[in-house]
């Protein structure tokens, strides 16, 4: 299968290309500059309107990129299995403000992980930028040479996780995900040696993206 489906939607930015390097911008002096003046802050009001997208992801603001080229990331029974950070991604645009993000998928080994990164409308967040990770996520699926011995997902390691990021006004977000990194010596691929059933010790590191929901800023006028 494809390794990488080519689309006109680049990864999120997670630095300013505005500054100056070692200097703030005048929008990154945000919070010292209102503190100083004692300028008076009001509150925003707003909506929220969620889409929903489902793998394999054939949108055309969403590029999927699966990553390296036999490592086992595929399009397959369980969604989108991505590679390893930063090698897996998917990224997704949206013209209102993103205010919230939603995966939900499984790992080939639990835990999982998914870590999010956003493209900020305002450059106003130097010493951090928009980078997020959710660790401990429980549930995977059923690996495939065991899924033909008759394991099926009534197996209690199997099942999804869910991610929820909060995250200020993003214009893009790019999705990256894992699962537990334990490596062997004697398996230096991840493809699976002929008698992993048998040894149980297939380093499996990803992590399958089913759904993702893109919750949107909409605004609305106070009624009082």
């Amino acid at each position: 299968m494809s390794q990488h489906r080519s689309k006109c939607v680049p990864r999120a930015l997670i630095r300013n290309p505005e500054r100056v390097r070692g200097e703030f911008t005048e929008e990154e002096m945000e919070v010292v500059t209102l503190a100083k003046n004692k300028a008076p802050q009001k509150r925003t009001v707003y909506s929220v309107r969620t889409y929903e997208y489902w793998a394999p992801f054939n949108y055309p603001n969403v590029r999927v990129e699966l990553g390296r080229e036999n490592t086992g990331a595929e399009f397959n029974m369980d969604g989108v299995e991505l590679d390893v950070p930063p090698y897996g991604a998917i990224t997704v645009e949206e013209e209102e403000p993103i205010v919230g993000v939603d995966v939900i998928g499984s790992a080939c080994i639990s835990p999982g992980y998914v870590i999010l990164h956003g493209e900020p409308l305002d450059w106003k967040y130097p010493r951090t930028g928009v980078k997020m990770k959710m660790e401990n996520l429980w549930g995977q699926h059923v690996l495939g040479s065991t899924w033909k011995l008759g394991v099926d997902e009534g197996n209690r390691h199997a099942g999804m996780s869910s991610a929820y990021f909060s995250i200020p006004e993003s214009r893009k977000v790019t999705i990256m995900a894992g699962g537990s990194p334990d490596v062997e010596a004697s398996t230096p691929s991840y493809a699976p040696p002929s008698d992993a059933i048998a040894e149980n010790s297939w380093a499996d590191p990803h992590y399958c993206v089913r759904i993702i929901r893109i919750t949107v800023k909409v605004p609305v006028e106070e009624s009082r």
